[in-house]
């Protein structure tokens, strides 16, 4: 899933001036709706792209940490204000004019994205501060015990 949204990140970033790049991966395994984590993770590869400007990254990690995996999407972007974390993840919620209808999506993606991973048993957070970027981690159980593979 990791592979594919690097895919999507890329082919969305053409011609913006953004670059899309893979960071650590550590494989691990879920259970759940591969269709339904692949919208979560698309969303969040969406968002980072569209409010990160020309020149900045947008970086895809897959860690594992105890008992879950934890699917990273970090950008250099426009960043959020401490005071609107949380609202961020509420339908339809639309924080100042870089984030406008007119700019694409209708405000439901990270709505949408928080629901599949509590429907999955995990969480999404976000880390951000303003012009500073944004952090998103989607934390989902692990399937099975597996080993960490080397690198």
């Amino acid at each position: 899933l990791v592979l594919e949204a690097l895919d999507t990140g890329a082919w969305l970033a053409q011609g913006t001036g953004v670059t899309v790049r893979l960071g650590a991966v550590t494989p691990a395994e879920v259970t759940g709706d591969a269709d339904a984590l692949r919208r979560a993770l698309r969303n969040l590869v969406e968002n980072a792209v569209r409010y990160t400007p020309a020149g900045g990254t947008v970086e895809l990690a897959l860690l594992r940490e105890k008992a879950a995996a934890a699917l990273v999407v970090e950008d250099s972007g426009i960043g959020i204000e401490p005071a609107d974390l949380e609202r961020i993840f509420e339908p339809f919620v639309r924080l100042d004019e870089a984030r406008s209808r007119a700019s694409g999506g209708t405000g439901l993606g990270l709505a949408i994205a928080r629901g599949i991973a509590v429907a999955h048993g995990g969480s999404l957070t976000v880390q951000s501060a303003p012009k500073a970027g944004s952090r998103f981690t989607l934390r989902l159980p692990l399937a099975i015990d597996m080993p960490a593979r080397p690198s």
